[in-house]
């Protein structure tokens, strides 16, 4: 009989080896991040993805309404994304920023910048962590259980994890939920914690279709 924690790790490495057949996905991403102690209202964001690392995403109605990002390193380089404003912002039209701008911050503060909201990332970011935690010898399965999914209500495996509660071994988060979709085998819905037991962030990815046909500029920011 195969243990909780070697089947969480079969997960991961299922939905590792499912990205491989994917070369493109839309969805809508809901996100809920909490900045400074204070949880923020949910935002969903339209978002194009493709293969390896190429991430449309435009706000909808609710925080940060119209606002548009796309990050093409084939384009930008790996160190810049493109953003475009609405209203009177959106005059100046399409600018390029570098990833760690402090005017970011400042203006948009989020958890992940526009190249790594993505589940491609989402999901070897959760591997990664994983595996150190497995290295330091600090995971434990809370629980693994079948579930419909309270966010996206459709069928999953919920992994809880517990990992270090030690800020000091470098791990992002002590604790995370991941929910494996039942029909795409990938972790579609991230709750993720902070150190000091709330939440860091979740982010579910909503109407997720795979391999849908993408037309060459539709990483490109227009005016609305």
């Amino acid at each position: 009989m195969v243990d909780d924690t070697a089947r969480a790790e079969q997960l991961l490495k299922a939905a590792l080896a499912e990205l491989d057949n994917i070369k493109t996905y839309s969805s809508v991403v809901l996100c809920k991040d909490r900045i400074d102690g204070k949880e923020r209202k949910q935002e969903r964001i339209l978002s194009y993805f493709r293969a390896p690392r190429a991430v449309y995403l435009r706000w909808l109605p609710g925080p940060y309404e119209g606002l548009q990002v796309s990050f093409v390193p084939e384009r930008d380089g790996d160190r810049h994304f493109q953003a475009r404003e609405t209203g009177l912002k959106g005059l100046v039209g399409v600018q390029t920023w570098p990833h760690n701008a402090p005017l970011i911050d400042k203006m948009y503060p989020h958890h992940f910048r526009s190249h790594e909201t993505s589940v491609f990332f989402l999901v070897r970011l959760s591997e990664e962590i994983a595996s150190r935690a497995r290295g330091l010898g600090k995971v434990r399965i809370r629980k693994i259980e079948e579930v419909t999914d309270p966010v996206l209500n459709r069928r999953a495996t919920l992994v809880d994890s517990e990992m270090s509660q030690n800020p000091i071994d470098g791990l992002r988060w002590p604790r995370t939920e991941l929910y494996f979709d039942e029909q795409t085998k990938l972790p579609l819905h991230f709750r993720l914690y902070a150190f000091d037991g709330g939440l860091f962030g979740e982010y579910a990815f909503s109407e997720f279709k795979p391999n849908v046909a993408l037309g060459p500029d539709v990483f490109e920011l227009k005016k609305l």
